[in-house]
């Protein structure tokens, strides 16, 4: 057993060290140098993805169930090799419109709908804040192995409020100091890259150390194991099925975009779009050097005869055997490391979420705390509080019940009811609002049944005959063999179900239910975005400008003026009509107003998300009456000169799209033969200084030779 204030001081000194690392880079940020601008950082970053569930517990799979583990590392693997132009397009939309979570790019393509990001935000906190229980879980177990010598005790409940605040203050201080989420947090980013490589190199210490110091090499740890061969034969026994590893690669696969965290660090920490290159093949080398000694630290485990109940536990309990006391602290700083960057960061995400996206809504509905929308700031602060100590209450709540223990996939498989929404919304122009709110609505549902409802029983929380009998005796309904299918691993049956019903309610309730003139909208605004054509062409129209310019800056003033200070709307409303060339004019035209309208949603949507923004400025009174029917005139007067009907009209735009297009690729095309050129220019001027160099030289030389044979015939002659 090792002192407990030695623990908590090596833990505080480390925190600290984290704090100076995030307060500098801030403050380099601040003066115009981004180190996060760097696609080894950027990689780092991702690695958030290994939490204390992957660092603790890939020994802990790989003893009780073989090579099951491999599968959460494969599917992200995969999905950066193959489809990382799926992120790639994704980022594009985050540029232009501001994006700020991943229920603002789902409600942004059907429509910039509240509904659709309202039940994102939701599907994520109900399936994420179990899964952040999990990260205090495993401090509170490691600490308490260290300290007590079991692995089922707990952090002192006021030390675990201590530590929990230390997390809390640091959320805040470095991820919500300003009420604009869309601007980076490069102080978080860079102590979540120190963190990913503590914990790498934790792993990789006490690995080596048991591998190579307690015993002779791989090759003798295996020599042993297979002279015992009780490893193997328990590897054989406990080897997973097929449909339970795909279940797990397709869960993975998904995690590594669509949970709340990696979308906040793959996207809107994103600083440029050719690092996702770097890290189609960085990653997976991170995830290889973290499963490095997987399965010999099983292996040792299992040949010092360790209770396989206590699996999660073995790497710390080899380090502090085998190592002595500084290396078990250092596996456990690393499973520190591991926790506090998953928490840091899904804390943010999901803090915005639920401001941006259920709490906004509500002050704009409920008249009686409208003033609270000037204080949203404070109000993420008390988010921040309320979901953290939420997970502390539910860990000390459910204890080391089955549901703690499964969380990490049961939140997967949480996400992965963003799938069908996310990719048809990409690749399927007709999927519309009503398909995303029924699939994802249905999926989460089949979710509950299938996933949450079984942990609840196996955790002694309900009858364990819902899951023998089923619901009020009806076996076909059994949780984890639906209609009496066996053959299949109840989490491949949660994948199989959830992802069928999702995927079908969307199908259907798009063709049922088709887009609306809005959606239509922003489903053609977001191809070309992520295709990266060009603004459609349209013919001027003679228009009369009439519209005041100082009575729509004060109209946009009182709309910013809602959520900010009266300073700061002042300020933002005269950056829009800067951005869009309307500074120094009285009275603009009606097209004017469509770009200023634009530039306005986008400003005020990186402090409360698309979605509230754009409802924000529909009843602000921006656009008047009059407004309205004129930009119509503008578009019937369009349609009759190029004497077209509305359809042959959208057509006809769509022909000045692709010719754009072709400019583009053509302009593209002509700027890489110029680049040629003046490469191949440059490299035969470089050629042509060398020879002219050597040339010089020659001459130099000659000169030099010159010179000493006219020394040498004055000395012969006066000799």
């Amino acid at each position: 057993m090792i002192d407990s204030s030695i623990i908590i001081i090596v833990t505080a000194l480390y925190l600290l060290v984290l704090f100076a690392v995030a307060f500098f880079f801030e403050r380099k940020h601040a003066q115009g140098k981004n180190y996060t601008d760097n696609a080894f950082i950027y990689v780092l970053a991702l690695a958030i993805y290994c939490t204390t569930w992957t660092y603790y517990g890939n020994v802990g799979l790989a003893t009780s169930n073989g090579y099951l583990f491999l599968g959460v590392y494969l599917g992200p693997t995969l999905f950066f090799i193959f489809w990382a132009h799926i992120i790639k397009r994704i980022l594009r939309l985050k540029r232009e419109y501001n994006i700020t979570s991943l229920a603002e790019l789902i409600s942004i393509r059907y429509g910039k709908s509240a509904g659709v990001a309202a039940l994102v935000t939701i599907i994520a906190v109900i399936g994420i804040v179990p899964y952040l229980a999990l990260q205090i879980k495993a401090i509170s177990s490691s600490f308490a192995y260290l300290t007590t010598g079991s692995g089922v005790g707990r952090v002192d409940t006021s030390l675990g409020i201590i530590l929990l605040s230390v997390i809390i203050l640091f959320t805040i201080v470095f991820g919500f100091r300003k009420l604009d989420q869309t601007e980076r947090h490069p102080g978080v980013i860079m102590a979540i890259a120190v963190q990913s490589v503590v914990k790498l190199l934790a792993f990789l210490v006490v690995g080596a150390f048991i591998v190579y110091f307690v015993y002779d090499g791989f090759g003798d740890i295996f020599s042993r194991v297979s002279q015992s061969g009780s490893f193997f034969s328990q590897q054989k026994a406990n080897a997973p099925s097929y449909s339970l590893f795909l279940a797990h690669i397709l869960l993975s696969m998904s995690a590594i975009i669509f949970l709340p965290r990696q979308f906040q660090v793959t996207v809107i920490e994103n600083v440029r779009e050719k690092h996702l290159d770097i890290a189609s093949w960085l990653l997976p080398i991170y995830f290889a050097l973290i499963l490095l000694f997987v399965f010999p630290l099983a292996m040792a485990a299992m040949l010092q005869g360790y209770d396989i109940k206590a699996a999660d536990l073995f790497m710390l309990m080899l380090a502090n055997e085998e190592g002595g006391q500084w290396l078990a602290i250092l596996v456990f700083i690393g499973g520190v490391s591991a926790a506090l960057g998953m928490i840091t960061f899904e804390t943010i995400a999901l803090t915005t979420m639920t401001s941006n996206h259920l709490l906004l809504p509500f002050l704009e509905r409920v008249k009686i705390f409208g003033f609270l929308r000037q204080h949203l700031l404070s109000l993420r602060w008390m988010i921040v509080t309320i979901i953290l100590f939420v997970a502390f209450i539910f860990e000390r709540a459910i204890g080391s019940s089955y549901l703690l223990v499964k969380i990490g996939m049961i939140s997967f498989a949480a996400v992965f009811q963003f799938v069908p929404s996310v990719i048809g919304g990409i690749y399927w122009k007709k999927g519309s609002r009503a398909g995303a709110l029924l699939g994802m609505t249905g999926g989460f549902l089949v979710w509950l049944y299938m996933s949450v409802l079984p942990a609840f029983v196996k955790s002694g929380w309900l009858s364990g005959t819902i899951l023998t009998d089923g619901p009020f005796g009806v076996r076909f309904l059994r949780p984890e063999h639906l209609f009496n299918i066996t053959a299949l691993d109840p989490l491949a049956m949660v994948v199989l179900f959830s992802f069928g019903v999702n995927a079908s309610l969307y199908v259907i309730g798009s063709l049922l239910f088709p887009q609306n003139k809005n959606e239509d909208d922003a489903t053609e605004e977001l191809v070309r975005i992520m295709e990266k054509r060009q603004a459609a062409y349209v013919p001027a129209i003679s228009q009369e400008a009439n519209i005041g310019v100082a009575e729509k800056k004060e109209i946009l003033t009182n709309i910013f003026g809602r959520y900010l200070d009266r300073d700061e709307a002042k300020r933002l409303s005269q950056s829009c009509f800067e951005k869009s060339g309307l500074e120094e004019k009285e009275i603009m035209f009606v097209h004017e107003l469509v770009t200023l309208r634009g530039t306005a949603e986008k400003i005020l949507a990186t402090y409360i998300g698309t979605p509230a923004a754009n409802e924000a400025l529909k009843t602000g009174g921006l656009f008047t009456e009059e407004d309205t029917k004129n930009l119509s005139s503008v578009y019937v007067q369009m349609a009759e000169r190029l004497k077209l009907t509305p359809e042959e009209f959208s057509q006809k735009i769509d022909y000045y799209t692709e010719k754009e297009k072709l400019f583009s690729e053509q302009k593209e095309e002509l700027e890489k033969k110029v680049r040629e050129r003046t490469k191949k220019m440059e490299e035969a001027n470089i050629e042509l200084k060398k020879i002219n160099d050597v040339a010089i030289g020659r001459e130099l030389k000659m000169i030099e030779l010159k010179k000493k044979i006219h020394e040498l015939e004055e000395k012969t002659s006066l000799s």
